[in-house]
């Protein structure tokens, strides 16, 4: 506990308050959270406002609030301009996460963040250390995973977590930077040892409006850096090379086909098999032989690598011929006594097109049943965008649920098929889990099933309710069942 005019020290921020100065016990954003000496932060979400539920965070035990308006009610209040950033400086104070006492790596683009955290994940593990990662896929460390609300969780949650790593020994942390938590003031007063750039494609425009305010977003990112920090940039993605052009600070290059790129590949072979070639970097050559799918898991390998040799110079032997393993959700083979399902994250126009042309050069393959769907109350534009895709790279599609959430599921799926030249390949079938027995009914030994949108997601969000859904829990149950 501290006093909370210790606490309004660390604000960066001016800010108005007189009144008491009551010991704090913990910090939320979320009046249900809030208990006896809890510091209430008001903040302003997508629908709702924090400064609508002080009176209950008041019921619940808060002693004090933070604002950016004064509102009428007994619990006393501090005012500032921006309450996001104030809940992240409040909280690493009260829960003592800074500094870190460990390397952290951020990781930001469109596609790759969680598949590169985990690969750098896997090399941590089998060098002897004990890390740790943040991401789409929730939180892990000492082995263990524990769900998480968002990609990258609110300033507070992670000062919780940064505590807990600490704890635990942790001696690197692997931390996917969502577009939405640069904006928002979640990674507010982090310092990055590292930071990482995938690449760059439409996504979130419902949220920065275009292209360009998503780039500036991304790129606050490398302002974030620790002195001595080092940006990784991937120079074989247009918005990549601009941003390596515009750092004035150390960084490094990685392209697979790029010779000119620090890190880069030779005598590249991507097919069924994975992906096997020689990567090329300031440190020697390393060969790669992996069974992770498609050239943009070779990009991932690639920046992986330069991450690790960045962050841990003397662990290269570890990197030669190292067995990376595919990640749940990403390019994820079942293999099934009908066809050949590969569940993937894929939501967006690029990821879909990366996904089902590595999902074309597979060898001996037949036909590609590609189910899939789009998020509701996120950017409408690139659904017809997805169906053009699907339609140049499937040969069977079924639109499908993909967390509607407060739209209509069939007008999604019939802005998805305005997109779709040929609609008798075509069907919709809303039951995510009836799409799902269809594509495997309708498949054939040497069929693949591309299985896009949701990866390893363990529910299904539709008017505002967490229904739980797997896409592999399905496959597995209609194998087991067949």
């Amino acid at each position: 506990m501290k006093y909370l005019s210790e606490l309004l020290k660390h604000l960066q921020q001016p800010y108005y308050y007189e009144g008491p100065d009551p010991r704090i016990r913990d910090v939320v954003y979320d009046s249900r959270m809030a208990g006896k000496d809890a510091l209430f932060v008001a903040v302003r979400g997508y629908r709702t406002d924090g400064h609508t539920y002080i009176f209950s965070a008041y019921q619940n035990g808060a002693t004090a609030c933070v604002v950016e308006k004064p509102v009428d009610c007994p619990v006393p209040q501090i005012v500032v301009n921006d309450s996001r950033s104030a809940l992240a400086d409040l909280s690493h104070a009260l829960y003592h996460s800074q500094p870190l006492p460990f390397p952290l790596l951020g990781i930001t683009g469109t596609n790759g963040k969680t598949t590169m955290t985990h690969l750098l994940y896997q090399l941590a593990e089998s060098s002897g250390s004990s890390p740790a990662l943040i991401g789409t896929l929730g939180a892990r460390s000492a082995g263990r995973y524990r769900d998480e609300a968002r990609t990258t969780p609110e300033s507070r949650d992670l000062a919780l977590l940064f505590r807990r790593f600490e704890r635990e020994y942790t001696t690197a942390v692997f931390m996917e930077v969502s577009s939405h938590a640069i904006a928002l003031q979640r990674i507010h007063g982090l310092l990055f040892d590292s930071a990482v750039f995938t690449n760059l494609s439409r996504d979130h425009l419902d949220f920065h409006t275009d292209m360009e305010a998503y780039f500036q977003t991304k790129a606050r990112l490398f302002r974030q850096l620790r002195p001595g920090g080092v940006s990784i940039v991937n120079t074989g993605d247009a918005y990549g090379k601009r941003l390596y052009d515009l750092i004035s600070t150390e960084k490094i290059s990685y392209a697979v086909h790029d010779a000119n790129a620090d890190f880069h590949f030779s005598e590249l072979s991507v097919n069924i098999h994975g992906v096997r070639g020689v990567l090329n970097t300031p440190a020697g050559a390393f060969r790669v032989d992996s069974p992770l799918l498609g050239t943009f898991n070779a990009e991932n390998i690639c920046g992986s690598i330069a991450a690790w040799l960045q962050l841990f110079p003397g662990k290269n032997a570890i990197v030669d011929n190292f067995p990376f393993r595919p990640v749940d959700g990403r390019m994820e083979m079942i293999k099934s006594s009908r066809g050949t399902a590969v569940i993937d994250y894929a939501h967006t126009p690029d990821a879909m097109e990366k996904a089902l042309n590595a999902a074309s050069r597979l060898s001996g393959r037949k036909r590609i049943i590609t189910v899939f769907g789009c998020g509701g109350d996120r950017d409408r534009e690139k659904r017809p965008m997805m169906g053009r895709i699907a339609e140049a790279g499937s040969d069977i599609i079924i639109l499908t649920n993909d967390n509607p959430r407060r739209e209509d599921p069939r007008q999604i799926a019939e802005n998805i098929l305005s997109g779709i030249a040929n609609r008798e390949k075509t069907e919709i079938c809303l039951d995510r889990k009836e799409a799902l027995k269809k594509a495997y009914g309708y498949s054939e030994k040497g069929d693949i099933i591309m299985i896009l949108g949701k990866g390893a997601e363990k529910y299904m969000e539709i008017r505002g309710e967490m229904i739980p859904f797997n896409d592999k829990s399905v496959i597995n149950e209609m194998e087991r069942h067949k």
